[in-house]
């Protein structure tokens, strides 16, 4: 989080989405808009292959006052799996201009790690501080620092570190997103710890330096919620805190909120949350010192972000709003070939692929919500299909859809995908964790045809309606099937609806034509 005069900005994570980092804009900390992606270009951000919840993680956003410039730091995480042990390296990027959607190329740090924070001292050296590991082997996290050339990301200073975190120092107390502060001629250090579950935690520390050493908050954590699994919103932390131009303080935090109490069903996965920050004896206090909530009455305007979307595809430029599966070798959409139309060109590439499939994506944004369009698609044979999605990953998508029947005919498709089950002595690993179950029902007309996905806390229904008729739907799924990740897999982003057209395998010239794009969250007029 970051205000620049009346200017707030947040920016958040996107993974192995692209374009990276969207980069939201509000003036009173209630209504906030996107207004841009750090990472929109492929030399920014080159998606190939990368695994699910790899990709683009935690970003720091700051300003530089005296040169007017601001810093968006990440991190590109292109593998995580036994054969890549080492950590990565992080960059930033900089823009004079962040209304005008047009980051500079990355400039690469040299230490290994994540989760990397820039500080200036009142000296004018320039801080680097980042999560890191003690070694490929034992991975004892840390948070270790060095100072910087800002021109060219080169090392000053060797890697030093400056602090172990409050948990005991083992792999499972995971010490990262460090922020520093100067804050009334003292240095302070906040971070998060406890992994990302319901342990996940923000604590701060205080001290003369940037570097330490530091003096323990003696009431850390000052945001942490899983002390209490009945709580609405768990898994708090990765923290960062402004000041108002009033004199007020204002804090975010990552937060998930298990639906009926089931830490199965949070497929909508980290979302921001908002709350006040005061000061006593020096600390900074989050929330009052109680725990986070959907709710905080009296602080600011209670109001809800949640607005009904329908998109004509009367533009001839698509929204902010929409991603793509990592990088796209090209352009694969059109808003031109037919007016009126998205139209989606096949590539060989399947939803499952780890590839870049001919996919659009928009995030679920209301555990009520309800997704609907309108498909014409002729299916020329059974290997051509154009559908839509509830979309988390490559093993976690459910799909329905329009495909061939090998006949010359169409039919509906759907596809679901659950969790593995050991069966004798072949064990699951990440590869093999999800069974993919199809089904085939015919398809009457060769008119355009309705595909619709109701989402609810706890489940979806996956639809469709010929020509004028009802909706049938065909399958209903858990929504575990969303929220809980593969054996050796991670769960952040949360789901996202899609419409898609694949070759499954082969190439295609069928167009896939969707007439509209409707998202509508329950409740919203």
């Amino acid at each position: 989080m970051l205000r620049v005069g009346a200017d707030y900005f947040i920016a958040t994570s996107t993974f192995e989405y692209f374009p990276g980092h969207p980069i939201y804009h509000s003036t009173d900390l209630v209504t906030w808009k996107l207004i841009g992606h750090g990472l929109n270009r492929p030399s920014q951000l080159s998606l190939f292959g990368t695994p699910t919840d790899a990709g683009i993680w935690a970003p720091t956003l700051r300003y530089h006052e005296p040169t007017k410039t601001f810093y968006l730091l990440s991190t590109a995480r292109y593998a995580y799996t036994a054969e890549y042990r080492l950590f990565p390296r992080s960059f930033f990027v900089t823009t004079k201009d962040i209304f005008a959607d047009n980051w500079s190329d990355p400039v690469y740090f040299d230490a290994l790690g994540y989760d990397t924070d820039i500080f200036w001292n009142t000296n004018g050296d320039v801080y680097s501080t980042w999560s890191g590991i003690n070694d490929a082997v034992d991975k004892i996290y840390s948070i270790y620092q060095n100072k910087i050339d800002l021109a060219t990301g080169s090392s000053l200073t060797e890697a030093e570190l400056i602090f172990r975190g409050t948990l005991p120092d083992n792999s499972s107390a995971r010490p990262e997103g460090p922020h520093i502060y100067f804050i009334n001629s003292t240095y302070y250090l906040l971070i998060a710890e406890g992994g990302s579950g319901p342990e996940h935690r923000s604590t701060i520390q205080r001290g003369p330096t940037p570097s330490g050493p530091w003096e323990n908050n003696p009431n850390n954590p000052i945001l942490f919620n899983g002390a209490n699994l009945s709580l609405p919103v768990q898994d708090t932390g990765h923290s960062d805190f402004v000041q108002a131009p009033d004199g007020s303080w204002w804090g975010v935090a990552l937060g998930v909120r298990p639906q009926a109490g089931n830490f199965n069903h949070q497929q909508l996965g980290r979302e921001t949350f908002l709350f006040p920050v005061t000061w006593e004896d020096g600390w900074p206090v989050f929330n009052g010192g109680n725990p986070i909530s959907e709710h905080l009455p009296g602080v600011l305007e209670d109001k809800s972000p949640l607005v009904n979307y329908f998109n004509d595809f009367t533009s001839k430029t698509l929204d902010l709003a929409f991603y793509f599966l990592r990088t796209p070798y090209k352009q694969f959409y059109s808003l031109t070939a037919r007016p009126g139309y998205l139209r989606v060109n096949a590539n060989s590439f399947a939803l499952g692929d780890r590839d870049s499939p001919a996919l659009l994506l928009r995030k679920q944004t209301s555990y009520e919500e309800t997704f609907e369009t309108e498909l014409d698609f002729m299916a020329p044979t059974n290997l051509t299909e154009a559908g839509v999605t509830i979309f988390y990953s490559d093993q976690l998508h459910n799909d329905i859809g329009v495909v061939g029947d090998g006949q010359g005919g169409r039919q509906i498709v759907t596809r679901m995908n659950v969790q593995a089950t050991q069966v004798g002595p072949w064990a699951i690993v990440y590869t093999n964790s999800t069974i993919t179950t199809v089904a085939t029902y015919p398809l009457a007309s060769s008119g355009p045809v309705r595909l619709k996905i109701i989402g609810n806390s706890t489940s979806y229904s996956l639809g469709y309606a010929e020509e004028n008729g009802d909706f049938v739907f065909p399958l209903t799924i858990d929504a575990s099937l969303l929220s809980v990740p593969p054996i050796g897999g991670f769960f952040f982003k949360g789901a996202a609806f899609g419409v898609y057209n694949t070759g499954n395998g082969k190439p295609s010239l069928a167009p896939a034509d969707f007439a509209y794009w409707a998202q509508t969250p329950a409740g919203v007029s």
